[in-house]
């Protein structure tokens, strides 16, 4: 008898610890379908979407251009470049600080140099001989720039724009022998120059443009 109470009491406890393993799932099984089952952390936080800007963001200001330097006749056409264009008796025989008016008969022309607050006005040539050339370079406005390509044109002028330069030349013959005439505008730049021939005032005008480019790296010519 006792032999088979202790059976009983061994398959007893049996079923009580499968009780107690069912139990114990089911209690699991319960906490995971209510979503109270542990969550596993990484321990690396979600990043937080950084702010792509606002619509009141102040705009970085344009620089402001620095002041027109115009070079000193020397400069925009050295002395030994002029003996080589025009002759070997070539001289500088004045230099001043105004925008010359020119010998053409053009309005345009002469507002032009007068509003120019900028300049520089060369004259090179053979002594007592009455050959010479001249070379002014100067500050000009949009709207006198329009208009003194306009009365150019409407001179006879040839025109040409290469690279943002408008180029303008004539060339007439007179009792004195040939007069040639060249413009070059170029932003806020005015180059004029007049002397005998085109492939003259070509490269004053040329040698002129490439001196001011120096002078202002910082503008747009």
């Amino acid at each position: 008898m006792n032999g088979g109470c202790a059976q009983t009491t061994v398959i007893g406890r049996r079923q009580r610890n499968r009780v107690t393993a069912a139990a114990a799932s089911a209690i699991l099984i319960a906490l995971a379908l209510a979503g109270c089952a542990p969550s596993e952390s990484s321990g690396n936080p979600s990043p937080t979407a950084s702010p792509t800007g606002t619509d009141d963001a102040t705009p970085t200001p344009l620089p402001t251009p620095e002041p027109l330097i115009v070079p000193g006749c020397e400069t925009l056409l050295p002395l030994g470049a002029a003996k080589d264009l025009f002759s070997p008796d070539t001289e500088a025989l004045n230099e001043g600080d105004a925008a010359s008016m020119g010998s053409d008969d053009l309005p345009e022309i002469d507002t032009a140099a007068a509003n120019a607050s900028i300049a520089k006005n060369c004259v090179w040539g053979v002594p007592n001989s009455g050959g010479f050339f001249t070379l002014t370079v100067a500050n000009i406005s949009d709207t006198d720039a329009a208009n003194l390509k306009a009365a150019l044109l409407s001179a006879g002028y040839l025109g040409i724009s290469r690279d943002g330069v408008t180029m303008l030349e004539h060339e007439t013959e007179n009792a004195v022998g040939t007069k040639s005439t060249t413009h070059y505008l170029v932003a806020d730049l005015w180059i004029h120059v007049e002397g005998t021939s085109l492939s003259l005032t070509t490269d004053v005008a040329n040698s002129a443009l490439d001196e001011a480019r120096l002078a202002n790296p910082t503008r747009s010519y």
